[in-house]
């Protein structure tokens, strides 16, 4: 891999992350659909597979939530209602996108000036309310200096109007929030270590491999998420989101002649990973192949993709569809590798390319059809030894969300 990787692994995560995961993400474990779709793993499986982490969830809400009647603000921005799965690829909860942007803030160990934090925090929701998830395709880049401008802003943003008012409510408690999230700090990081115990041997596996920059390497470039430039910054282990991977690039430090880089890696993501490679061609992931390339308007983006790599807004304009739309439908190609992503340093912007390793497995896996079990066999052993020699060979790095 060219340039330079600094990448420091923390020896824990974020616990106001895992709060607020713990809180709002209900779904993630009891969802019907995660439980019931194709796979090689059967319902049984799924639900032993979930044992600790519904374990550390119920644990960690137990304890939390007397203490989150302490703190008035932060309870008003936890969902009573869980999120659908699918909506989350497009929309994050505004207190869990808060807490990405202000994590540096948060951690710090002396608290910045009323002027540094007002102008981080105006910073911060630029940030959540320019991104291309949310606003519709012809809203411009908004700067955040007031109320009025959140507002502005929220005009052409696509979440949801409870978002919305809260987003609105957020801005407007901002301070008192702060204050809030400091003081919770210390109480989550001690019950979440405590809770820790019911994932225990999941997190050691994770942070084992989190400290082998091939393995880190290795995973990011297998599922599509590469970056050409230098990364320097810290990987934080994931509890509650353990089946997803964030990236933030924050900004070109000159100093250190890279860029400054903040990775959340699900505790799951390798095994998840070598799971989906060695069932590689099992007839249920044939099946689900098929079935994302079967919606006419995914195969418009398929068409659109092979053509050049696009970013989401020049996708929904030119499909004359809403962003929430089309990432709905990028969502599905990436959860069956058909498509990959790009962060570019230019604007940050997320640009989608083709993957044309997935789509030719797709292919693949028709024409095992026609094979003896034993053949197939052979074949799926060939293609874990391939993709293992490519995967040392590559020479990028990328950045997205699983």
């Amino acid at each position: 891999m060219s340039g330079q990787w600094n990448m420091t692994v923390r020896p824990e995560p974020f616990w106001l992350e895992e709060v607020f995961a713990c809180m709002n993400y209900v779904h993630m474990l009891d969802s019907e659909e995660w439980l019931n779709e194709n796979g090689s793993w059967s319902r049984r499986q799924k639900e032993e597979f979930l044992v600790p982490y519904r374990s550390y969830r119920g644990a960690m809400r137990a304890r939390l939530q007397p203490i989150l009647e302490q703190y008035s603000l932060l309870g008003g921005y936890v969902d009573s209602v869980p999120r659908e799965r699918e909506s989350l690829r497009s929309y994050e909860p505004p207190m869990m996108s808060f807490l990405k942007q202000m994590q540096s803030v948060l951690e710090a160990e002396e608290h910045p000036s009323e002027e540094e934090l007002e102008k981080t925090l105006n910073e911060a929701f630029q940030r959540m309310l320019d991104s291309d998830l949310q606003k519709s395709p012809d809203a411009g880049e908004p700067v955040i200096r007031g109320l009025s401008d959140v507002m502005a802003a929220l005009e052409g943003w696509e979440g949801s109007d409870a978002d919305k008012f809260k987003l609105l409510r957020l801005y407007s408690e901002r301070r008192e929030v702060m204050e809030q999230l400091w003081s919770l700090q210390g109480p989550a990081g001690e019950i979440g270590r405590d809770c820790l115990r019911y994932v225990q041997e999941r997190y050691d596996a994770c942070m084992e491999k989190l400290r082998k920059q091939e393995e880190v390497e290795s995973l990011l470039n297998a599922v599509g998420l590469n970056c050409g430039e230098n990364s320097i910054g810290q990987i934080t282990p994931a509890v509650m989101l353990y089946d997803q991977i964030m990236v933030q690039i924050r900004e070109f430090d000159r100093s250190a002649g890279a860029f400054q880089t903040n990775l959340h890696l699900g505790l799951e993501t390798f095994y998840l990973y070598q799971s989906r490679q060695e069932d590689l061609f099992n007839d249920e992931r044939l099946l689900a192949g098929l079935k994302a390339l079967s919606d006419p308007t995914r195969l418009k983006i398929l068409h659109l993709l092979v053509e050049r790599p696009c970013y989401l807004q020049e996708m929904a304009k030119e499909l004359e569809l809403t962003p929430a739309t089309v990432l709905h439908h990028l969502g599905l190609l990436m959860s069956q590798a058909l498509i990959e992503i790009q962060v570019t340093t230019e604007k940050k912007k997320v640009y989608y390319r083709v993957n044309r390793q997935g789509l030719e497995e797709v292919s693949q896996g028709i024409l095992q059809l026609e094979l003896t079990r034993e053949e197939r066999e052979e074949q799926v052993q060939e293609e874990l030894r391939k993709q293992s020699r490519n995967a040392h060979a590559g020479e990028h790095f990328q950045t997205w969300t699983m």
